[in-house]
């Protein structure tokens, strides 16, 4: 079986596992590719990428929409992108001079032919979406599909402080997953917003 491929769009120094690295400067041991995500096409063949990764990346580039239309295009049918980007009520988004933008939990809705998307004529790329999770906070629990992760809570070896904020969080995460939606629009700012926003986006292509 021929291996997968798989792009990690931005890694840094923080490449996945079994990735291509992808970032506009080279750094010995994580890039493998240079190329600046803002210039478009990409390096790679219309449909011949089985993953694409854009771990806290989008935020940094000028057009995230441009960037996942490009993104579908090298996208095999069926392909799958994963995102992690900083929610907008979070104090890391703006904290960071580095990034554009925000995002919330429908930041992929213009790509989707599910329901009554107003937007559709925007452009023909398809996504549908596998997976999405508002998270309150960025390093707990664990995003359930990142692989190598590294990031650890700096409070969780804490005697008392960790346990108790563990399980503060986790109401807090119960009650955002029963709704982000109502989330965003009611009581994110009540609880000091939220971290990020996890999606899992499913090209589709050939229908």
């Amino acid at each position: 079986m021929k291996d997968k491929i798989i792009l990690n769009l931005g890694c840094g120094t923080a490449k996945i596992p079994g990735a291509l690295g992808v970032d506009r400067v080279y750094i010995e041991g994580f890039v493998d590719v240079v190329h600046d995500l803002d210039t478009f096409p990409y390096p790679f063949e219309e449909s011949s990428v089985d993953e694409a990764w854009l771990i806290f990346t989008l935020e940094h580039l000028e057009d995230p929409f441009k960037v996942l239309e490009e993104v579908y295009r090298i996208l095999k049918p069926g392909g799958q992108v994963f995102i992690r980007v900083p929610h907008y009520s979070s104090c890391y988004c703006w904290g960071e001079l580095t990034h554009k933008r925000a995002f919330s939990s429908g930041f992929w809705l213009v790509f989707s032919h599910q329901g009554n998307n107003s937007r559709h004529y925007y452009t023909p790329a398809r996504y549908s979406l596998v997976d999405l999770r508002v998270k309150y906070f960025l390093t707990y629990p664990r995003v359930k599909w990142h692989r190598g992760d590294t990031w650890n809570p700096h409070w969780e070896n804490y005697f008392i402080i960790g346990p108790l904020i563990k399980i503060f969080v986790s109401v807090v995460q119960f009650f955002i997953d029963l709704s982000p939606q109502i989330f965003e629009r009611f009581w994110c700012y009540y609880v000091g917003g939220a971290a990020e926003v996890c999606a899992v986006l499913k090209a589709e292509k050939g229908k």
